[in-house]
């Protein structure tokens, strides 16, 4: 068996293919978005809070990891979600998440007993743009150049 299976309902095949080349942008964007609203609510949202949560989380000193933490997402997800230097900017907020996994591991895989289950999925996605690339609707793609 070659190419690609035989569609159930062929008459999709067409919108299949119409929105094939922005789906990949839509999780682009989703991602780099997701990620900045989280950074600019760390940054620029209850800061004490934040902080408070970072020294109890056992981040030391928290200021410097709040503000690092905050930094990688708020900058890095605007770059994801641009695709400008898509690579370079994945690589903070996947180790961001990575830390994060391993902050949740204890609490199990499901999101609502603040298991890994997001973090996961939000690394797994960040990783494929830092392996692809922002991809063919990205600003490293119309400038000509990636990392």
């Amino acid at each position: 068996m070659t190419g690609e299976p035989r569609l159930l309902i062929p008459a999709l095949g067409g919108l299949y293919r119409a929105l094939t080349p922005v789906t990949e942008l839509f999780i682009r964007l989703c991602a780099g978005l997701s990620m900045a609203v989280h950074g600019y609510l760390i940054l620029f949202g209850a800061r004490e809070a934040n902080i408070a949560f970072f020294e109890q989380a056992g981040f030391h000193p928290a200021a410097f990891w709040t503000i690092l933490a905050g930094a990688a997402q708020f900058f890095g997800g605007l770059c994801l979600a641009a695709g400008l230097l898509t690579r370079l900017a994945a690589v903070p907020v996947l180790v961001f998440l990575l830390v994060a996994i391993q902050f949740h591991a204890p609490n199990g895989f499901v999101w609502n007993k603040l298991g890994v289950e997001y973090p996961l999925f939000w690394a797994i996605v960040v990783f494929h743009f830092l392996v692809r690339g922002g991809g063919r609707w990205s600003l490293d793609r119309a400038i000509g150049v990636e990392v």
